[in-house]
């Protein structure tokens, strides 16, 4: 156990900072997440959703933090033996996804309240700022992006081993 700690110390330390450095940035990142997630509801929703209340939110989510830090650190693992234009083309793609897949469940839950709502005047649902569930939209979001990484690993182990049996 200890050679392998020994062999992989720089690749253990690695993922360690960059598990740090993923929480901090996950502290200045969840304010702009909201901020995306809210104009995806009023953006699908025309005028029929409306915040109200004070935008009163001090600190991020224990959940966002360490789901923000384990996408970092995992990111880094999955990537880290592909080549340099195959890493920048999965980030990109990586990206997309996760803003994609934000806005798609954002669009898709806007809807389902809007059309729940019984009792909404003149067909507006009046939300309060803190009523959204924005850790469930940024958690499935980075779920899906880091399936997309592990297929593509995956893949890329089974063409790396398939093209060593040939040889």
């Amino acid at each position: 156990m200890w050679t392998t700690i020994k062999n992989n110390y720089k690749t253990i330390l690695t993922t360690i900072g960059l598990l740090l450095v993923g929480i901090v940035f996950a502290f200045l990142f969840e304010d702009y997440y909201r901020q995306l997630v809210r104009f995806s509801f009023k953006f699908f929703n025309g005028d029929n959703i409306q915040f109200i209340g004070k935008n009163f939110h001090l600190f991020a989510s224990d959940s966002f933090v360490i789901a923000f830090g384990l996408f970092t650190s995992l990111t880094f693992l999955l990537l880290r033996f592909s080549s340099r234009p195959n890493r920048l083309k999965r980030t990109c793609v990586t990206v997309f996804i996760f803003f994609s897949m934000t806005i798609l469940i954002t669009a898709l839950d806007s809807k389902r309240l809007i059309i729940e709502c019984t009792a909404c005047d003149d067909g507006i649902r009046r939300l309060t700022f803190n009523q959204l569930t924005y850790d469930k939209y940024f958690i499935i979001s980075l779920t899906t992006a880091i399936a997309y990484l592990l297929t593509t690993y995956l893949l890329e182990r089974r063409r790396l081993k398939k093209t060593n049996e040939t040889i």
